[in-house]
């Protein structure tokens, strides 16, 4: 199973992270508690361009939910390239850098999403070696002003899976559950060798983790050692900021990839507006099995990953990725929802996905349209008389090039759905559809348009320029979109 807390990729996790300074160290011990907060090190990376190049690396892993595999591998490249000899390992302190940094991003954004309950209750987050202070914690329902959440907020130590969970007054009433009274376990002295400084901890938790992963405090240390700080860090743009999967070869680092290649070609600008709408409206993405689709156990396995990439309740979350059509449908999303659904196989790989192909393929649509000659004849009832020729769908095309770019397409469908509903949903349908499907009624025919646009704009606009003025400036209005309390 690929789902973990390295593939849930939200805004808080990724701004936390990218907020922090470099700061170039000796020790992990260096930066004290709170101070990693602000401050991104490698104990024993002294190098600006050392440092920056496992930032990045610790970038990508956050951002677009790559696994502790491909961070090894980036892991050895960067100190083959620049001859760091380091303490421990490889797989050891990749592990403990990747564990470290991505968890802990994880737990600061979940912290900020957190204060929106007024109940929260620590799970341990079944280690393979649980540590039995975290066992006992576990269940542990308090106030989240209560001051135990300010030395317990996972992790709590070196490799702890722990997490926790927001609950409202009236969830809790719903389940018969009441308050806790927080655990005393007392405290440990521990003693830096490198200082000798002597620090209380409390019992269960390691050195240096007694601290909630998103107060602001403990500067002066950090300021200090700052003076020597790597040169700033700049995060990488990305069309998509984020998507939530289950498919190892079909995420937001593929996905940004695709639509890298599509910016290349004579729609970069189609996909520099896409950016800014997914940006401003925030619109996430969740690629699923047909399986998790449905009722069945392996859909109520993703059900708390989806509920904390969507920010909802378990019990909201279910009911975003569920269809009783999972077989017949390739995507969905609806307009009350902030996020698209689309299925993939789970060999589908989006980086080896030609675009030049599909591109060549969504032409081939738009030209059917244009000259009528597509090779699906129908009528449409009480429009015309005369046989109509079209492809079924744009993603029905480009499904005949490979099953990552039917994923694509559906993608961009879904996603013209959003855009549509944003813009207050304009009726285009005057100026026909580029497909059969698109028929169906304004909401299918403006999605289908959008997909050709994105993918042959210039086919589009020799179609009818009208009609791809219009389109842009639709896309144009759902950026401009106020979401009701923005």
């Amino acid at each position: 199973m690929v789902v973990n807390y390295g593939s849930l990729p939200f805004k808080e996790a990724i701004a936390f992270f990218r907020a922090k300074l470099n700061v170039p160290s000796e020790r992990w011990n260096d930066i004290w508690q709170t101070g990693h907060n602000q401050s991104f090190m490698v104990a024993g990376a002294l190098k600006d361009h050392l440092l920056n190049d496992f930032r990045r690396a610790v970038d990508n892993a956050i951002a677009e939910g790559r696994s502790l595999t491909w961070f090894k591998r980036e892991f050895n490249q960067i100190v083959a390239q620049h001859g760091w000899q380091h303490t421990g390992s490889s797989d050891w302190r990749a592990s403990v850098i990747y564990d470290t940094n991505v968890r802990q991003s994880y737990n600061a954004g979940r912290y900020e999403q957190l204060q929106s309950f007024d109940y929260w209750e620590y799970q341990h987050g079944d280690s393979r070696y649980p540590r039995e202070m975290h066992l006992k914690w576990h269940g542990t329902l308090l106030p989240k002003e209560h001051s135990w959440w300010q030395t317990h907020m996972p992790q709590n130590g070196w490799g702890c899976k722990c997490r926790v969970r927001g609950r409202s007054g009236q969830a809790l009433a719903r389940a018969g559950k009441a308050v806790t009274k927080p655990p005393k376990d007392g405290v440990y002295d521990w003693t830096d060798k490198a200082t000798g400084e002597t620090h209380q901890i409390p019992k269960g938790i390691d050195p240096g983790f007694d601290y909630a992963p998103s107060k602001r405090e403990n500067l002066i240390k950090q300021t200090a050692l700052s003076q020597q700080a790597a040169k700033p860090f700049t995060p990488p743009e990305r069309v998509v900021p984020s998507a939530y999967s289950t498919i190892k070869g079909v995420n937001v680092h593929g996905l940004n990839q695709s639509l890298d290649a599509l910016a290349s070609t004579d729609s970069a600008a189609q996909v520099a507006l896409l950016g800014q709408f997914l940006a401003k409206q925030q619109t996430k993405t969740l690629f699923v099995k047909q399986a998790e689709m449905g009722r069945g156990k392996k859909a109520n396995h993703i059900v708390q990953d989806v509920a904390d990439y969507l920010d909802l309740s378990a019990y909201e979350a279910r009911g975003r990725y569920y269809t009783r059509n999972a077989s017949r449908v390739n995507g969905f999303t609806a307009k009350l929802w902030d996020h698209v659904v689309v299925k993939a196989k789970a060999n589908v790989q989006l980086a080896s996905m030609d675009m030049q192909a599909v591109k060549q393929a969504a032409d081939k649509v738009v030209l059917a349209a244009m000259n009528n000659d597509g090779p699906r004849r129908f009528y449409v009832r009480g429009k015309t008389t005369d046989p109509i020729h079209r492809y079924w769908s744009v993603s029905a095309a480009t499904e005949q090039i490979s099953e990552a770019a039917r994923v694509l397409t559906t993608w961009l469908h879904e996603i013209g759905h959003q855009v549509h509903f944003k813009a207050e949903q304009p009726d285009l349908m005057a100026h026909g559809s580029v497909s059969q499907y698109g028929f169906a009624n304004h909401k299918e025919h403006f999605a289908e348009w959008f997909t050709a646009y994105m993918l042959a704009p210039m086919q589009v606009k020799n179609y009818n320029e009208t009609l791809y003025t219009l389109i842009e400036q639709t896309l144009k209005q759902a950026i401009a979109h106020q979401a009701t309390g923005q």
